[in-house]
Formats: structure tokens, sequence, C-alpha cells
């Protein structure tokens, strides 16, 4: 299962009044969006759950302690 993500900036890019979308894609198609945004890192993934919502919402703070953990 090959990933395939492409963004390419030759300068830093500020996110303030919009968020910053990246689509994931495997195997030619879409694995998930990733979305970046002041306040919260978000991943929606294509694959939808009953009854269960499937998006992954953390504040940059609470990232950070589970990236470290």
């Amino acid at each position: 299962m090959a990933h395939e993500i492409s963004v390419r900036f030759r300068q830093a890019v500020d996110i303030e009044n919009c968020d910053l979308k990246i689509t994931v894609k495997t195997d030619g198609e879409v694995f998930g969006t990733l979305t970046l945004s002041k306040g919260t890192i978000d991943w929606r993934p294509k694959k939808k759950w009953r009854g269960r919502s499937n998006e992954f919402r953390m504040t940059w703070e609470a990232f950070d302690r589970k990236i470290r953990s």
C-alpha cells in the first residue's frame, strides 16, 4: 500500500483565514484528507463508519501531547 502525498511550496505559507487541506491517496484512490488550521488538525478518512463520526479532530496542544507519548 503506497501512499501518495504531494505538497510543494517555494515560500512559507501562513494559514490565517483558510485551512490547508491535504488529500492522501493510496493506490490512486483517496485514503483520507488531512486539514490543518490555526486551531486544530483534522483527519477525515475516506471510509465511513455507520453510526459514528469519521472525523478525528485535535487541538495542536493535544496533538503535541499525543505525538510525544
